[in-house]
């Protein structure tokens, strides 16, 4: 970001005309799509970065209620590039692993591969089935590196009906606003039966390598000297659905010089 357009946005937090927690939301034809997160805390260092955790929260729908909405087949979030990642030293987890498992079992399995958590609820539409609602909590793993590229591990578990899966994210640094990019896929299999209605991710995790504290996410607020904080695209969400429909969103935060 250039210089003056930082200074104007510092001055619009400093004002307070910005707003700081708005939730997006996108419609396109008959799809409805919500889009919220942010970092927490919001009171950041000017100069280098600190521990937070980021949170990205969406939910799928129709305008008119029919059900199931169309079917969410790619997730791409971009994050604000003045986060960084650091997985060091951190254990990982493979799939074979903790697929399939309870919740509790793979905390034991992998626990110290745990950068995360979140929600996950699906629209299941099975053959000569009345279609129902799958609910699980997900935990979120640190996992080896594939070609040099970070990745993370996804494990949901429902107990209404006891079922597992894991999706595998792939973490790609690019060029621009928003460097770090989470992106997965839906498995071919689940493209059967699965309509995702809402997620949620929250990344967060502090550990001890080398007897050094470092953090999973970092990240400071480079606002200019003598303004107390600056306003920043914290997100993109780039969602693909079945027939090659997209909705991109892009979420506004802001935060405080600590």
């Amino acid at each position: 970001m250039k210089t003056a357009g930082l200074i104007v946005v510092a001055l619009l937090a400093a004002l307070g005309a910005a707003s700081a927690a708005q939730a997006e939301k996108a419609i396109e034809g008959n799809l409805v799509v919500s889009f919220d997160g942010g970092i927490k805390p919001r009171a950041l260092p000017r100069s280098g970065t600190a521990p937070v955790s980021v949170t990205v929260d969406s939910d799928f729908a129709t305008r008119d209620g029919s059900d199931p909405p169309p079917q969410l087949r790619q997730i791409a979030i971009g994050i604000n590039k003045g986060g960084r990642i650091f997985d060091r030293g951190l254990p990982t987890c493979q799939v074979r692993r903790i697929q399939p498992s309870t919740i509790a079992a793979a905390k034991r399995i992998c626990g110290g591969a745990i950068v995360g958590n979140g929600h996950v609820r699906v629209r299941v539409e099975l053959a000569n089935q009345l279609p129902f609602t799958f609910k699980g909590p997900m935990l979120v793993f640190n996992a080896k590196r594939n070609g040099g590229k970070r990745r993370l591990l996804a494990q949901v578990y429902g107990i209404k009906p006891p079922s597992a899966f894991v999706l595998t994210f792939k973490i790609v640094r690019t060029r621009g606003t928003f460097g770090t990019v989470i992106k997965t896929t839906l498995p071919q299999a689940a493209r059967q039966w699965a309509y995702v209605t809402h997620f949620d991710m929250k990344l967060r995790r502090v550990y001890s390598y080398r007897g050094r504290r470092h953090s999973f996410i970092s990240a400071g607020c480079a606002a200019p000297a003598g303004f107390p904080g600056a306003v920043y695209p914290f997100a993109r969400a780039n969602f693909g659905f079945a027939g090659g429909q997209q909705v991109v969103t892009t979420l506004i935060r802001d935060c405080k010089v600590r």
